[in-house]
């Protein structure tokens, strides 16, 4: 367990970053750690080698899949040790990496040997196993078996130092093994060899830490630390620099040891770090890394903000600090706490909620959720429990102050070292959370919820009075608003954007000089340096608005922050302390200003190269991308330096903007394209940006190739189309010569057609009249024919008439007359006997020639005549043929004719 002796009230600790198995994906735990010149992590772990570039964890495993024992980074390889097997690893020109056994230039024995420790002396580089140790240069290797258990190995003055089971030191130099020390002095085993101050230092499990100086080891470190380590088992030593040693332990985690100082301090699994058993330390740059028995931790030693953090729950949200008579006290949501180097105390009878502390005079008040409460001597004395305490606030050119609470506006003096309330007469008092004073006259007041108001203190007559509400917001769209005095002006913070007040006009407006502080809320303003903490992301600014401008992200300070009650107190003119849930940080400002100073971001690397099914090489920053393959374009870019950078783009085609880990693209178009990627970190950027050109080529159907067969066809159809039109041109013309000739011989059988109606209408006219004629002389005979009959009656000769009669008879009745007619008629009506046959064959030669007739329209009186018969007969002959016909009563006969036949 960790040494409690040591004290952990005041001990501030730098952040830790916890990787679990979870996070990096193989097992718990972690024998070795190397970085190579970018500031790439490589662990030697259970399940395989481990690469972290600061964004991406990926797990390399060897050919026989053994335990990775140690590892060490050396120009571009990475070289590895295992059981029975050590080699090297390099990187493919896709970002993986590729291994490469050393094991078949071992001419010596080889069984049963575990490497636990490699190192390098120039291009040599050395592998330790229990037994032995091999040199490599490059091309062959010896072995070297020293005839003692070799626990440890480091590089010193271009030598190489032997740590042994038997607390002795050697030194292995121009093939030969030395003896430096004796076991008198140290008898327990050498774990561990470290470089310090140009000291060889040499540490054991439990009986401390020696130096080996004047050819010889002698104690090193004073007696906290030997007492720390015998309880808690040294496991790794890391230097950090000249004055700082970070000891890694086998049941305590590590110890921060200040050899200027003699302080040490502890950090383990209560304060930070996943696991107490520390496996493998590394420094690279200004991280510490911690290889642990279920996990890897990192932490920044030397970083400006550290934290006082309590994790058993006891100190809450803390709202305020006040450093107080030797000692600091927090303010929380559950009372007042007192912070010394012997722990945390808790103030009885402080239970509630502490707003704020007030210094006056050298005296504490306490703005407490119960009241006004004075400290004296570590208790609670109340100066008015009335209504909740939000602050104090000293009325200018006065030794008077007013007290803003939970229902309207307090007013105290001190009077005879008494803090005393005096009245104070308020029309309309409600909570107040905040006052600011203009002027010795003139003050503004905020809600804790809605609104604020101006008014006027009136001293002389004990009263607030010409109150002006500022309820109704108007344009301000939040209805708390935070009230500030920035460069002798009244500013108001509300919904992320800033307003002042315009003395002239009496009036709000917006704060022109603070607008690129949208979202950024006021929480320290004291000396004319000004804290802003981003209210809806991460950052804090530090300024004075003429020269200095500090820009700080911290992951474990944004985690923590009391959100909305973001307070800094200056302690001194360097050191800042910020409240948090459960603790509180510690800025150190002169720190942060050297690091923004020396400190240059890292240019990005790229580490990976994706497309949508390929994994492509990353040696070339110009490279073709085929158009399928670019529908999703994956950038993996690092900064492994740098601690949780981000990273910012701008893309040819005008797309910019800013990410961490990966940069993906869908669905680019083809086109060249140039990519810049800036690292930024601490509010700079990379002087440099990585470039990446890269052309996403056509699709395949606007190749070249495919473009030049686009013109054959092209001009194929082309061709196709004027041979088309040709084609369809002569058809055309052979269209209206055939049109022609129809429209000609149209034109023709109209002619000839006309020709025959005429010929038609002629035999018509001529028909008509001869039936006209026929009739007219068939009625003369016969009327000669009746006159006759009476010359007979009258004695005329009766033989003579008779012959005149059969005479006329023979005319009348000649066949010759019908037979003319027939043919005319056929000529005119063509298949009309046919077809009223067709449709009635009962018809008689007599029926037929009525049926001509009446085709030819004659009337009855036209008609008996040609048929020798009487009208009279003619009207029974129609009467019977309607009959045959079928025709009902009504229908005309003749119409019936000539509409059907």
């Amino acid at each position: 367990m960790a040494l409690t002796t040591m004290g952990y009230g005041q001990n501030f600790f730098p952040p830790v970053t916890n990787y679990s198995t979870r996070d990096y994906n193989a097992a718990s735990q972690n024998w070795g750690l190397s970085t190579n010149e970018d500031g790439v992590l490589f662990v030697a772990n259970n399940e395989g080698l481990l690469r972290f570039d600061g964004q991406r964890w990926e797990v390399f495993t060897l050919p026989n899949h053994t335990t990775i024992r140690s590892v060490f980074c050396h120009g571009d390889r990475i070289y590895t040790g295992s059981y029975e097997e050590f080699g090297y690893w390099t990187t493919t020109e896709t970002g993986d990496l590729h291994y490469t056994s050393l094991t078949h230039l071992i001419n010596a024995t080889f069984q049963n040997e575990e490497f636990w420790q490699i190192g390098s002396i120039g291009d040599t580089v050395y592998f330790r196993s229990f037994g032995k140790f091999y040199v490599f240069n490059g091309e062959k290797i010896e072995a070297h078996e020293p005839g003692f258990v070799i626990t440890a190995m480091e590089q010193h003055d271009n030598d190489l130092y032997l740590g042994s089971n038997g607390g002795k030191l050697y030194r292995f130099r121009n093939n030969k093994i030395d003896t430096l020390t004796t076991a008198r002095v140290n008898q327990s085993a050498i774990i561990e060899l470290s470089n310090f101050d140009g000291k060889i230092l040499a540490g054991t499990r439990r009986t401390g830490i020696f130096v080996f100086e004047n050819n010889g080891l002698k104690p090193w470190g004073n007696a906290a630390l030997t007492q720390f380590l015998e309880i808690n088992e040294l496991n790794k030593i890391q230097p950090v620099n000249d004055e700082l040693l970070i000891l890694g332990t086998v049941k305590g985690g590590i110890a921060y040891y200040n050899t200027r100082t003699g302080n040490l301090k502890n950090h383990f699994r209560q304060n930070g770090l996943q696991n107490n058993t520390v496996l493998s330390l590394h420094k690279a740059g200004s991280k510490i890394w911690i290889g642990l028995d279920n996990g890897i931790d990192l932490v920044l030693p030397d970083t400006a903000v550290q934290y006082f953090l309590d994790n058993t729950g006891e100190l809450g949200a803390v709202y305020d600090l006040v450093f107080f008579n030797g000692a600091t006290y927090a303010g929380t949501n559950t009372g007042v706490h007192k912070i010394t180097d012997s722990g945390i105390s808790f103030i009885p009878g402080s239970q509630g909620q502490v707003w704020k502390f007030t210094t006056i005079n050298n005296r504490l008040f306490i703005n407490h959720n119960l009241g006004l409460f004075e400290l004296k001597n570590d208790k609670l004395d109340l100066v008015t429990g009335s209504s909740g305490s939000y602050g104090l606030v000293q009325i200018p050119q006065s030794g008077q102050f007013l007290n803003y609470t939970y229902n309207g506006l307090r007013r105290f003096h001190f009077e005879q070292n008494e803090f005393k309330m005096l009245p104070l007469d308020e029309s309309k008092p409600g909570p107040v959370e905040k006052v600011l004073f203009e002027n010795n006259q003139n003050l503004w007041a905020a809600h804790p919820y809605k609104g604020f108001y101006r008014a006027e203190l009136d001293l002389p007559r004990q009263k607030i009075s010409n109150v002006e509400s500022y309820d109704d917001l108007g344009g301000l769209s939040a209805y708390k608003t935070h009230i500030h005095q920035i460069e002798g002006q009244i500013a108001f913070y509300n919904a992320g954007e800033w307003y002042r007040y315009n003395r002239i006009n009496d009036t709000l407006e917006n704060f022109k000089e603070l607008k690129n502080y949208h979202s950024y809320a006021l929480i320290n303003d004291r000396d004319s340096f000004y804290w802003f903490k981003n209210r809806k992301g991460n950052g804090l600014i530090y300024t004075d608005f003429k020269q200095d401008s500090l820009y700080i992200v911290e992951p474990l300070l944004e985690s923590r922050i009391v959100k909305n009650y973001e307070t800094i107190i200056q302690h001194n003119d360097s050191i800042f302390y910020i409240t948090l849930n459960e603790g509180f940080g510690r800025i150190n400002l002169a720190s942060l200003k050297a690091d923004h100073d020396q400190s240059s971001v890292q240019a990005p690397l790229l580490t990976g190269l994706q497309t949508a099914d390929e994994t492509r090489k990353i040696t070339s920053k110009t490279f073709e991308i085929p158009y399928k393959e670019a529908a999703n374009l994956t950038v993996f870019i690092a900064a492994p330096s740098l601690h949780d950078p981000t990273f910012v783009y701008d893309l040819s085609n005008g797309m910019k903007g800013q990410f961490s880990k990966a940069l993906s693209f869908q669905n680019l178009t083809a086109g060249d394209y140039t990519l810049n990627i800036w690292s930024f970190n601490k509010g700079a950027k990379s002087d440099q940006p990585l470039t990446l050109s890269f052309t996403v080529l056509r699709p395949w159907y606007l190749s070249n190739l495919m473009l030049c067969v686009y013109v054959m066809l092209l001009l194929g159809v082309v061709v196709l189309i004027a041979y088309i039109n040709r084609q369809k041109l002569n058809k055309h013309r052979r269209e209206l010569e055939l049109r022609l000739i129809k429209e000609q011989d149209r034109k023709n059988q109209i002619a000839e057609r006309n020709k025959l109606l005429q010929e038609i209408n002629a035999k018509r006219k001529e028909l008509a009249n001869t039936t006209y004629l026929a009739a007219k002389r068939n009625s003369s005979l016969i009327d000669i024919k009746n006159e006759l009959e009476e010359v007979k009656e009258k004695g005329g000769n009766p033989k003579k008439v008779s012959n005149i009669q059969n005479k006329i008879n023979h005319i009348i009745d000649a066949k010759d007359n019908w037979k003319v007619f027939e043919t005319t008629f056929k000529e005119i009506n063509d298949e009309f006997f046919q077809k009223l046959l067709e449709d009635h064959p009962g018809l008689s030669s007599k029926d037929l020639k009525l049926c001509a007739y009446l085709k030819m329209n004659l009337a009855t009186k036209e008609i008996a005549p040609l048929m020798a018969i009487s009208v009279r007969g003619v009207e029974i002959h129609r009467y019977r043929l309607r009959k045959k016909l079928g025709l009902k009563n009504g229908k005309n006969l003749s119409k019936f004719l000539i509409k059907n036949y």
